[in-house]
């Protein structure tokens, strides 16, 4: 673990490019093309846009305009489920701002919809629950037990066969005393159950490079740096805010096997 730590200076004073993330894209993979003659040509034209026929036809860039994001309920089930298929398939492959919202809002639309279908199918089941109710069958105090004593051991697994590769940082503001204070005691029960895993704590006043670096708005901000076989040291964010133990345990192991790719893990989890 102590070999993490000496990379930390390396990491901490390393220079980030984020000019990617801060000027607009361009090129043919963020749908930089000569579509505007295309574009001009189909504004003329009188549009319907329930009417699935019509508007399956019609070239990416109109299709998308087209879609009524704000009254996606008057599409039938059937045509709205042929134009998300479309329309996700058109923001992958060109993925703008403008398409990537149009696929996020109708994603939204469908969530809330079956949200919707939840409440009322959980009211209706308690308003008749002679004929739409079913026994409820809940799992025993053996059960629920049994599940949480694996789900500790695998987490215990996981951090004992981590505990020299992987390191935390905490970036903190040393005004803010009470949340410091207990997010020490969150730290400390969890190296006195997982391990005495290494935390560097970063005041956030003396290094505004990094607050700008790692993009940190609300803290206490939490990453582990994990090395990988070749010595290299991986960041990533695992909490930001006051966190829980749980949430410091799940988090982690959630963001270890989802986010570090499979070459720079030492064997499968």
């Amino acid at each position: 673990m102590r070999a993490i730590l000496l990379l930390l200076p390396l990491l901490l004073f390393a220079k980030v490019n984020n000019s990617f993330y801060n000027t607009p894209k361009t090129g043919w993979f963020f749908n930089e093309n000569n579509e505007t003659n295309e574009t001009n040509q189909t504004k003329t034209l009188k549009i319907n846009p329930y009417n699935e026929k019509e508007i399956m036809k019609l070239p990416d860039d109109v299709f998308m305009k087209t879609i009524p994001l704000n009254n996606l309920e008057l599409y039938s089930a059937k045509t709205f489920n042929k134009v998300f298929k479309r329309a996700k398939g058109i923001a992958v492959m060109k993925p703008t701002r403008e398409n990537v919202y149009v696929v996020k809002k109708m994603q939204k639309f469908m969530t809330d919809q079956a949200t919707k279908f939840t409440q009322v199918w959980y009211v209706e089941t308690l308003q008749n629950p002679n004929e739409l109710g079913y026994p409820e069958i809940k799992a025993s105090t053996y059960a629920r037990d049994t599940k949480m004593i694996q789900e500790k051991e695998k987490e215990k697994t996981f951090f004992k066969k981590h505990l020299k590769d992987l390191g935390f940082v905490v970036f903190f503001n040393p005004k803010d005393k009470m949340t410091n204070t207990r997010e020490k005691w969150i730290i400390d029960t969890f190296k006195k159950e997982f391990g005495e895993f290494d935390f560097v704590w970063i005041d956030i006043t003396k290094r505004p490079d990094l607050v700008r670096k790692f993009n940190i708005k609300e803290l206490p901000d939490i990453f582990f740096v994990y090395k990988n076989p070749k010595g290299e040291g991986i960041w990533a964010r695992v909490k930001t805010g006051l966190t829980t133990l749980d949430e410091l345990v799940k988090n982690t192991i959630f963001v270890y096997k989802n986010i570090i790719a499979p070459k720079d893990k030492e064997g499968k989890q």
